[in-house]
């Protein structure tokens, strides 16, 4: 059964945890969803590897935080699976939107890019929708994403990217700014063997993604820039929102 249609997690599950280590600072990201969580649950989106949910776990074991997720790669999730103490973290294969567990939980992890993997406007209203009927009272909804630019070209590449374990790099990316949508793929160069791995997204500003929030009963409680909780101003490349459910006047 395909869970999504997204080949994200499959063609990347086999490197993913080497290419994105330095992704993140992770002890700040643990940091700031252990402050979030409040000895509570935290369920992550898009769990893939375990690269940020297993070290979470680690840090919440002793406080009696329980960390659970969902992801539409079983490649990924066979990762997890693979690495020790997996078996603190509960995780399901499915569709992250149509699959989502109940909850209630003190945290919803959208960690980087994954509200961007949903590839419709529609599927990312559901999804931001869902992760608001699952928080508990005083909940929180983190998402993390690029921030788009307006000017960003419509073709690049293909441009060196970097260099791997294994060999050499090259990036090509082509953007449809009217459905707001971007088809990169990364060919991996293995002596003479060359390994195409293809990625998509569909992108939203800041202002959209606040608006799609505030349609789900959120409003937004801080953006920063990193984990770090640095500054978010006009010249920020990335977001880490935090979204927690609105408050309602009763007369």
């Amino acid at each position: 059964m395909e869970y999504s249609d997204n080949p994200y997690g499959d063609n990347f599950a086999d490197i993913y945890d080497e290419w994105y280590r330095d992704l993140d600072n992770i002890d700040q990201v643990v940091a700031l969803v252990l402050s979030l969580a409040e000895n509570g649950s935290v369920y992550e989106l898009g769990i893939g590897t375990g690269r940020l949910a297993l070290p979470i776990a680690l840090a919440g074991e002793s406080s009696g935080v329980h960390v659970s997720g969902i992801d539409s790669s079983q490649a990924m999730l066979d990762q997890l699976a693979a690495k020790p103490r997996a078996e603190l973290i509960d995780a399901q294969l499915g569709h992250m939107v149509r699959d989502m567990a109940q909850g209630p939980f003190s945290v919803v992890l959208l960690a980087y890019n994954t509200l961007f993997n949903l590839l419709s406007a529609q599927e990312q209203q559901e999804c931001l929708i869902r992760c608001a009927k699952s928080l508990s009272t005083g909940g929180h909804i983190i998402v993390d994403c690029f921030v788009p630019s307006a000017d960003m070209p419509e073709h690049s590449g293909p441009t060196p990217h970097r260099s791997s374990s294994r060999g050499y790099i090259t990036s090509e990316v082509n953007v449809d700014k009217a459905q707001q949508l971007i088809n990169g793929v990364f060919i991996e160069v293995v002596g003479e063997k060359a390994v195409r791995r293809e990625w998509k997204v569909r992108f939203a500003f800041p202002q959209e993604i606040d608006e799609m929030a505030t349609r789900a009963g959120l409003q937004l409680e801080q953006r920063w820039e990193t984990y770090a909780k640095d500054p978010f101003n006009e010249h920020s490349r990335r977001q880490i929102s935090v979204y927690g459910k609105a408050h309602t006047n009763k007369s």
